[in-house]
């Protein structure tokens, strides 16, 4: 077992941890029996309708995300050759957007009849509009701050424990792909169905649940390490925890899942259509990983 699984695997065990063994707890502790009284609401984030039976869902969650790691991690063989001669590739493509309604599908559905989605993600457009248009600043920070650990060494030492480049699949296949059908699938994976699937999950609902236990600072923490690890890849893991944490002070800030949505959108955008720059001038690509080592991340 290389130091990644190791890495990512002691990072589910840490957020599986605070979940079970100390949010929880705590919560049924000060706030469940004879004479105690619910937590007070905190922030913009309504946690109104949620309640323990949420304990199940983070928990559900929790294990899916687990499974499919545990299962992309250990099948032998799928790291050797070229990704984008992969058999079946549209295929698993199109599996990965039936994967990302799915999700949408479950929070609706453990929500369902307790909380009002419209309302309780703060999405009623007319009135969140303008929450949206600092996304393009949050991501040139985001871009800053991982050029800066690139700058300090730590993409050198951390890829000096990965096997390979240390880049993403989806990454791989945007630069590797010959087939318009499959870079399509991609940017639709990218930059649809992962800002819309990802934010209902870890902001609309795991963020919102744990806070419902706990309080906002546990709850950023808790859903910018798991919305690190689950992306499964050592090289990104601290970048994509910050935007995880990035992510769930946005929505409470604003108080609207629209807010964490465009700036998940403008990151991955950004970084499709990088990546197609970088395929049209492949000389300008070699000339950025020798003086940028930026991480291409979703």
């Amino acid at each position: 077992m290389g130091i990644e699984v190791q890495v990512i695997d002691t990072v589910f065990v840490l957020c599986a941890g605070m979940f079970f063994f100390w949010a929880v707890p705590l919560y049924a502790l000060r706030h469940v029996g004879p004479g105690k009284i619910p937590p007070l609401p905190r922030g913009r984030v309504a946690t109104r309708g949620f309640g323990l039976i949420d304990m199940l869902g983070v928990s559900l969650f929790l294990a899916f995300y687990a499974a499919m790691w545990l299962g992309s991690s250990r099948i032998p063989g799928e790291e050797t050759g070229e990704i984008a001669e992969m058999e079946g590739l549209r295929f698993r493509l199109l599996i990965g957007l039936c994967l990302q309604g799915l999700q949408i599908a479950m929070v609706a559905v453990i929500l369902f009849w307790r909380v009002n989605l419209v309302e309780g993600f703060g999405l009623r457009w007319q009135r969140t509009w303008w929450q949206v248009i600092f996304a393009p600043v949050v991501v040139l920070m985001m871009w800053a701050f991982m050029a800066g650990l690139d700058a300090t060494g730590y993409n050198e030492w951390v890829s000096s424990f990965v096997e390979g480049d240390g880049k993403q699949e989806t990454v791989k296949l945007l630069g590797e792909s010959k087939d318009p059908l499959v870079l399509g699938l991609v940017a639709m994976v990218a930059c649809v169905g992962a800002p819309l699937a990802e934010e209902v999950v870890f902001r609309g609902y795991i963020y919102a649940a744990v806070k419902r236990f706990t309080n906002i600072p546990f709850a950023v923490i808790f859903s910018g390490l798991l919305f690190g690890a689950v992306h499964g890849n050592l090289l990104a893991l601290l970048p994509l925890t910050v935007l995880g944490i990035v992510l769930a002070l946005a929505y409470e800030y604003t108080g609207s899942l629209w807010a964490p949505i465009a700036i998940h959108f403008c990151f991955n955008a950004a970084t499709v259509a990088a990546q197609f720059i970088f395929k049209l001038n492949p000389e300008l690509l070699e000339e950025l990983e020798k003086n940028a080592g930026l991480v291409s991340l979703w």
